[in-house]
């Protein structure tokens, strides 16, 4: 009869198996992480498209002009005023948005005024306004990017931050300050200035920022009724298809070490300055953002998230320089939504003069690379 020799591995074959076992779930994880990526990618895509349809609807229901993109330094920006288009009514009719005066303590909308806030009549912490935004809205966040919080006054108060910007044009948010320090026109303007008529035509994006107009509370209120600060969206003579509307940015680290009152403010798109990107350099550009306070961002001298570099802006020309560039925590670009609201991945070797024509509505640059 046959021999009696027991059937089996040796060490060496198991051994071997093991290794190429090891060696395809070597290959095997880096595909899931990359399909991973491309699922949070697309979702990402959704958020913006969902955001630009929002932005339409709102172009729909109030004769042919897009959301203001920020009243004031320290409140209202599109953000809150698209809310009604995203299935986010029940949140808007929960928040005080209408014009209060520096120093109010009441105001319209229910307003309830935070009395451990010292700043510009409970603006910045309209107490309803924090409560509202405290649940994160899917839609505002890139499944990308991290779910960080804005510090102010240290822990105690906070307001999450979201991943996308608005397009102030293609150079930077110019104003000039008025005998109360305050700004009586922020625009999207290509260069200084403060015409409102020239929000278009002097090279800005689809979107500007209105502060406190005049001496009197009377037209300072004028200002904030209407469509002021509102732009038609008839207006991008470039085309729609041509110019950006809205972009991802990185939501920076939540850490104070900077400042001990405020955490790096980029991502805090609820406040005014911070509701923009410019389309002045290329997607996730080693050239750092540019803040105008110290208060604001960490500077080159201690980057708290990879990638956001960081400068405080020190002009005297009679403006200040407010520039965020668009970044991501995608591989090899970011996406934006376009007027029309589609949305396109764009590289970061996007030709520089290119992505600047894309960020004014009524440049009439020659889109070429």
């Amino acid at each position: 009869m046959g021999g009696g020799g027991k059937l089996g591995f040796t060490l060496v074959e198991l051994l071997v198996v093991i290794a190429i076992i090891g060696i395809l779930i070597g290959l095997l994880l880096p595909a899931v992480q990359a399909a991973r990526e491309a699922a949070r990618r697309m979702q990402c895509t959704n958020n913006l498209k969902q955001i630009g349809l929002a932005a339409h609807m709102h172009v729909d229901a109030r004769n042919g002009y897009l959301p203001i993109g920020a009243r004031n330094w320290n409140y209202s920006t599109w953000v809150t005023f698209i809310l009604p288009y995203i299935e986010q009514t029940a949140r808007y009719n929960q928040m005080s948005v209408g014009y209060a005066a520096y120093g109010s303590t009441s105001g319209p909308d229910g307003f309830k005024y935070d009395a451990n806030d010292p700043t510009e009549g409970g603006c910045y912490r309209r107490e309803q306004n924090r409560l509202a935004w405290q649940e994160r809205i899917p839609c505002y966040n890139c499944p990308s990017d991290l779910q960080n919080v804005f510090y102010i006054s240290g822990p105690s108060v906070t307001w999450p931050k979201i991943s996308y910007v608005a397009c102030c044009g293609s150079s930077a948010i110019g104003y000039e300050a008025d005998q109360y320090g305050w700004a009586p026109d922020y625009w999207a303007l290509h260069g200084a200035g403060g015409n409102e008529a020239e929000v278009v035509e002097r090279g800005g994006g689809l979107f500007g920022m209105i502060c406190q107009i005049g001496s009197t509370a009377e037209s300072r209120l004028q200002k904030f009724s209407g469509t002021n600060g509102m732009v038609p969206l008839a207006k991008a003579t470039d085309g729609t298809s041509n110019t950006v509307a809205f972009s991802e940015l990185i939501q920076t680290n939540s850490d104070t070490s900077h400042s001990g009152s405020f955490s790096d403010f980029r991502g805090a798109v609820y406040r005014g300055d911070g509701a923009f990107f410019s389309c002045y350099y290329e997607p996730n550009t080693s050239q750092p953002d540019e803040l105008m306070s110290n208060s604001y961002c960490h500077t080159s001298t201690r980057i708290v998230t990879t990638g956001c570099p960081c400068v405080v802006e020190t002009s005297t020309r009679g403006y200040y320089e407010v520039r965020q560039s668009c970044r991501s925590h995608h591989s090899g670009g970011a996406n934006a939504c376009m007027g029309d609201g589609s949305v396109r991945f764009f590289s970061d070797t996007t030709n520089r003069d290119l992505f600047r024509a894309l960020g004014t509505a009524s440049g009439g640059e020659t889109l070429s690379q």
